[in-house]
């Protein structure tokens, strides 16, 4: 099965709901998804985790770009080329963002630390949500696989489980194909 990104104001859903490995998650209370849609101006990602307990934020302005944001509460969508290229998109649960592009598992190309992006940010009492719009100049070409991961303390989900004996998300022939909508890449 191949997964689509569709057009707005479509969307493709990402529940993030069970452990990197596929395994039941200790808090299914915690859970998070990663909305996704093109926009003429780029890839929209919107991200939420939901559940009780406070979470861990970087002390940085809210719509910052913040280095190492996975030592935080994020919830992350890795998206994946044709030649092995990917890009990470990191957002975080106090509005901060973190985007990487690779040229192949953990050969960094990009840090894209000149990047700036305008953040939609917001919390409740019931979780957080974090959306960005990641320009088209980003995003690789043609997308061929993508997938969604969330860390919350200690804790690492995924939409789709990874192979491995530890949590390891930089895994891109491992993510389950994916396409633009329109194209048959």
């Amino acid at each position: 099965m191949t997964l689509v990104v569709p057009h707005a104001p479509e969307l493709l859903r990402l529940e993030i709901e069970r452990l990197w490995n596929g395994a039941a998650a200790p808090d299914p209370r915690r859970r998070g998804r990663v909305d996704l849609s093109a926009w003429e101006s780029g890839l929209r990602v919107e991200a939420r985790l939901e559940g009780p307990g406070p979470s861990r934020v970087p002390d940085a302005p809210v719509g910052t770009r913040v280095a190492d944001l996975w030592h935080y509460d994020v919830l992350e969508c890795f998206l994946a080329g044709a030649e092995g290229d990917y890009v990470e998109v990191e957002l975080g649960a106090g509005g901060h963002f973190l985007v990487l592009s690779f040229e192949g598992p953990r050969q960094l190309r990009d840090a894209r630390e000149q990047l700036a992006l305008e953040v939609d940010h917001e919390r409740d009492s019931q979780g957080w949500r974090t959306a960005i719009t990641l320009p088209w100049r980003c995003v690789p070409e043609p997308l061929c696989a993508l997938d969604a991961f969330a860390i919350i303390g200690e804790t690492h989900l995924a939409f789709s489980p990874m192979p491995g004996i530890e949590p390891d998300f930089h895994q891109p022939d491992a993510y389950p194909r994916a396409r633009l909508a329109g194209r048959r890449s």
